[in-house]
């Protein structure tokens, strides 16, 4: 395990201060104040959301792919590290999941560190902090995991035990630490600089991933947490304070409890810089309004510099402080201006270390996820499954019912009837054009078991009524913009709303009514109580009942989103045995022949005659464009993005 050096040289080449440009300053630094005083600039890397991608390579479509992985930007942190001659390296977490080396990682019996970690060492971070997803493989294997970094990791919000106040709370990590480091002024002369790193995930954890954890993880509001161990940070000698926040980029003041904390944290008045995460976004830039607290230009929040470096090893955030000793006697260092961008991209290739550190990992990863299961008799992708049923949905709902089904048999519970829900976790969205389930017609591999189903999530059973069930599709048709019938091209998904909350329930029909509006908002709350999207909803050849009992086999992510939902709701788990939905899917896959079959036109838009709405997806679709042949679908263009854009006549 990491412990902090009492001091060491900052990474360095030559020195550029392309903060003392058009940036940030701090209020109360006047030009009185600056005479005299020694000036340094600091540059801090960060990288956000990278998902286990390391190695610029594709393993679910089992193909290379400069635009993916840490290793594609290993060069860019070397040359941003060679531009500055005081320089750190952050992680701002959702490091260990999310591609099928992590899925690899978590199952193979290893004796080597895990690969991430291994980049993380050989790159040289000087600290990350957690995201929610570090948590989806159990406590376990995080701190077994974690047991082999070369540098600190701190969570100041996500405790094994809760105190009286948040400061009183048993940490699962440490909640910040104090980095010492020798960095080199304006004239060359050496100082010692304290860096205080504080860590945040989002407080959602504890639902999100209850199942998998066993209650061993509670966790603080961000605010709240901040708010107690910041004067701490700064009680202990910290000269500036960084803090690492896997939160998006909300309101100046949130509600409490708020998934997207990040800007309310850069107005406490300790914080001098943001790292934000976990929205897959790019901060500064064009995705964000300008507000009062957000300049998405000059890359601020709240007045603080702030970055927001996308996923997957798409982007890496760059902040450059100015920095200058202020106050009585001169002793501690100030932040007096300040620069936030995104770096950009040039040499694609690993650097020789990483490449050298990670080839056991890449040949083990590829030998495992090239391992056939069985065939698939149809094309599996997701390109149209929020606009039609898909038969890659249609197969992992299968099987969770196959699994259910089976281990239900000669119960009470078998009595009832049996519905599972899959959801397209692979939808493009801010993922990119190539966040697209795509798997030919043949053979499946361990592979196509992440590109089916990314997550490692459990299986869980809902006993739910009728009107509950409908409530639940409710939700999933939050994603759908508000249609006015008459409208010509009008945007199919609402931007706002992630395509991963929806759902499809393959043992269902009905009809999503797109003229009303949506009964339930993003986060799943009410907000339209007379509003109805879902019609004509019929279990076999009856429609269904309100007050009829239904098992509903969904999985454990879901579970938790639905209790934060509405946490008054009494949800009632009819049925979990721990097994996780690609073991699932694994097995069903295995035992058969042949899975796949062209999907059953189970659910469909309400006709609207003479109206047309667009929805964008990847590369793959125009081979399927059969799924919405009712829709008479039009290719009309590719953005920038590399997403086809598609019009479809309701």
């Amino acid at each position: 395990m990491y412990q902090v050096p009492s001091a060491s040289l900052a990474h360095s080449t030559e020195t550029r201060d392309s903060a003392a440009e058009a940036g940030h300053q701090h209020a109360g630094a006047t030009s009185g104040q600056l005479a005299g005083r020694p000036l340094a600039s600091l540059r801090l890397i960060a990288t956000s959301d990278l998902h286990a991608s390391v190695m610029p390579y594709d393993y679910c479509a089992n193909r290379p792919n400069a635009d993916l992985g840490l290793g594609a930007i290993s060069q860019q942190i070397a040359e941003a590290r060679g531009e500055a001659r005081n320089c750190l390296l952050f992680d701002n977490g959702d490091f260990l999941q999310g591609s099928p080396l992590a899925d690899y990682a978590a199952t193979a019996r290893r004796r080597r560190a895990h690969p991430v970690i291994t980049a993380f060492n050989t790159l040289g971070y000087d600290a990350a902090t957690l995201g929610n997803h570090e948590f989806d493989y159990g406590l376990r294997f995080l701190t077994d995991v974690l047991a082999e970094a070369r540098f600190p990791v701190v969570s100041a919000n996500i405790a094994t035990r809760l105190g009286t106040s948040p400061a009183r709370d048993k940490t699962l990590m440490p909640p910040f630490t104090i980095l010492r480091r020798q960095i080199f002024d304006d004239e060359g002369n050496a100082h010692i600089l304290r860096i205080g790193v504080i860590g945040f995930a989002p407080p959602q954890i504890a639902e999100w991933d209850r199942d998998t954890l066993g209650g061993q993880v509670q966790t603080r509001d961000i605010l709240a947490a901040a708010r107690a161990w910041l004067p701490r940070v700064r009680a202990q000698g910290a000269d500036i304070i960084v803090a690492l926040a896997h939160t998006g980029i909300g309101a100046l003041d949130p509600e409490d409890g708020s998934e997207n904390a990040a800007t309310a944290l850069a107005a406490l008045a300790e914080v001098d810089a943001v790292v934000a995460g976990h929205s897959h976004q790019t901060f500064p830039g064009p995705n964000f309004p300008s507000s009062p607290a957000v300049d998405p230009v000059r890359g601020l929040l709240a007045g603080k510099p702030a970055v927001m470096p996308g996923h997957s090893a798409n982007h890496v955030g760059i902040i450059d402080l100015r920095l200058q000793r202020l106050g009585t006697g001169g002793r501690r260092w100030h932040v007096v201006g300040s620069q936030a961008r995104i770096g950009q991209r040039s040499d694609r290739t690993p650097t020789p270390a990483l490449h050298q550190a990670l080839a056991p990992d890449h040949r083990a990863a590829l030998a495992w996820s090239r391992r056939q299961l069985g065939k698939a008799a149809v094309p599996l992708h997701t390109n149209f499954a929020t606009a039609a049923p898909s038969a890659a949905l249609a197969l992992v709902a299968e099987a969770k019912a196959g699994h259910v089904g089976k281990a239900l048999a000669g119960t009470a519970w078998s009595e009832l009837p049996l519905l599972s829900s899959a959801t397209p976790y692979r939808g493009g969205g801010r993922g990119g054009a190539a966040n697209f389930t795509e798997i030919p017609a043949g053979p499946l591999r361990m592979r196509n078991l992440s590109d089916l189903y990314p997550f490692p999530n459990t299986v869980v059973t809902l006993l739910l009524t009728g009107a509950e069930v409908a409530d639940w599709l409710e939700r999933s048709a939050a994603i759908f913009r508000r249609v006015t019938p008459g409208a010509v091209d009008a945007p199919l998904h609402d931007d706002g709303v992630p395509s991963f909350l929806f759902e499809a329930i393959p043992q269902l029909s009905y009809a999503i009514d797109l003229s009303q509006p949506a009964r339930f908002d993003g986060r799943g709350r009410l907000v339209q109580p007379d509003a109805r999207r879902i019609t004509g909803l019929r279990f076999g050849d009856r429609p269904i009942d309100p007050h009829q009992e239904f098992l509903l086999i969904t999985n454990s992510h879901r579970v938790g989103r639905a209790r934060l939902q509405d946490p008054s709701a009494d949800l009632q788990v009819a049925f979990t045995d721990g097994a996780r939905v690609q073991s699932i899917i694994a097995a069903h896959v295995q035992s058969r022949p042949c899975v796949g079959a062209a999907p059953q036109r189970n659910w469909h838009f309400l006709p609207m005659p003479g109206t047309s709405v667009t929805l964008a997806a990847g590369d793959g679709a125009a081979a399927h464009l059969s799924d919405v042949a009712p829709y008479r679908p039009q290719a009309i263009g590719r953005d920038a993005q590399g997403f086809t854009h598609y019009r479809l006549h309701l």
